[in-house]
């Protein structure tokens, strides 16, 4: 078992979705908004903000990372020097431990337990003050944070520079949900600036296509790789224009090729990884999805449990029996039939129209690469998420 190296991937670093390359595809207009808001940072010395928002997978993480390298850099070229501080409120789950993260910037022995968080606070701003150049805190996936009491942290590293004289700290918030949708009091959404928000659409086909391009170029041996898996790759990916789907396609198709000892990456591989990937993708996916789409799913996925297809009838019926089991509002058929669509459209539903004899034209419903058992799980795991905060159905 892993006696010697293949000859399909010479560094595999690229492959991975954290991995920030020097140029970013497609993200360019995002890049030159916000240089345009942190000029004053660069020029006086000025605290700035920014606001990322955007679905999985829209380059909101590497466009923030390259950005924060970037201007690191040009401090440096410049004479000076940027502290850029950044920390996922998710994988740092509650205000503690996220400035716990923070101070151990400065102080990597700094003890988990024997502080509350207003003495860790106090320490960060004091080496925030006592450093006497900027800072840039980066806060990924900061909903996390604002579900909790991590509101009023916000407020606080907002206003930092303005309470501690010598500070300078400047925010970059990042976020899949827009920011009015967040839990920020007025206060906080006052002090942060609507002005800074930077929207990230989806990634369009011919951007998922590069994206692989430049990834494989950089991680795998020249001619591994054709042009038409390059094709294989953006078809699958385009339905959600999600870069990491397109790189964990081309990762797992990669390593499929290296396992079997082949000297191309071929059309079988690509499908078998979209296959695989598509279990593990959902999952994130379905957190984009709004209470009535994640119920509607679920019961076409509990109808597809013995059978390969479904009528658009039969999963209507499953639906009813799953929104008296949640207890929600059934849907009329028109709104039930336009969220099928809509699930449709983004690639979790397959729908096929057949003339039946006798029967006439009916719609069969079926679950790309997924097993229904699968997804229903997921699901359910969403709903109940879904259901437990406040949400307007």
């Amino acid at each position: 078992m892993f006696e010697s190296r293949g000859s399909i991937i010479r560094d595999g670093a690229p492959l991975d979705f954290k991995y920030v390359p020097n140029v970013l595809v497609g993200r360019q207009s995002q890049m030159d908004q916000m240089e345009a808001s942190f000029r004053p940072l660069f020029f006086s010395n000025t605290p700035c903000s920014a606001y990322l928002s955007g679905p999985v997978g829209s380059g909101k993480t590497v466009t923030a990372m390259r950005f924060c390298s970037d201007m690191a850099e040009a401090f440096a070229k410049a004479g000076k020097k940027l502290d850029v501080i950044s920390v996922n409120c998710r994988l740092r789950s509650g205000e503690y431990a996220v400035i716990l993260d923070m101070v151990r910037f400065y102080d990597r022995g700094f003890p988990d337990r024997g502080f509350s968080t207003e003495e860790i606070l106090a320490s960060f701003r004091k080496h925030v003050s006592d450093g006497r150049h900027p800072v840039l805190v980066v806060l990924d996936e900061v909903d996390s944070l604002l579900a909790s009491p991590g509101r009023d942290l916000v407020y606080m590293l907002t206003r930092l520079s303005d309470l501690n004289e010598g500070a300078s700290l400047s925010l970059v918030m990042i976020s899949q949900k827009p920011l009015a949708s967040l839990s920020m009091d007025p206060a906080s959404l006052s002090t942060f600036g609507r002005a800074s928000t930077v929207d990230f659409n989806r990634y369009d086909r011919a951007d998922l296509r590069e994206i692989a391009k430049q990834r494989a170029d950089l991680a795998l041996y020249t001619g591994v790789l054709d042009e038409g898996c390059l094709d294989l790759i953006a078809d699958a990916a385009e339905p959600f224009g999600d870069a990491r789907f397109a790189l964990e396609v081309l990762e797992k198709a990669s390593n499929l090729a290296e396992t079997k000892g082949d000297s191309k990456i071929r059309a079988e591989y690509i499908q078998k990884a979209t296959g695989s990937v598509h279990s593990d993708f959902s999952e994130m996916k379905v957190e984009d999805l709004d209470l009535n789409k994640l119920v509607i799913l679920l019961a076409i996925a509990r109808s597809l449990f013995k059978v390969e297809s479904v009528t658009l009838v039969h999963a209507e019926g499953t639906y009813a029996a799953a929104c008296e089991e949640y207890g929600l509002p059934v849907k009329k058929h028109t709104m039930f039939y336009t969220h099928v669509k809509s699930l449709e459209s983004i690639g979790f539903v397959h729908a096929d129209v057949r003339n039946e004899p006798g029967v006439g034209r009916s719609t069969y419903l079926s679950l790309p690469d997924i097993s229904p058992r699968d997804l229903a799980d997921i699901l359910e795991s969403a709903i109940e998420r879904k259901m437990g905060g406040d949400y307007e159905v």
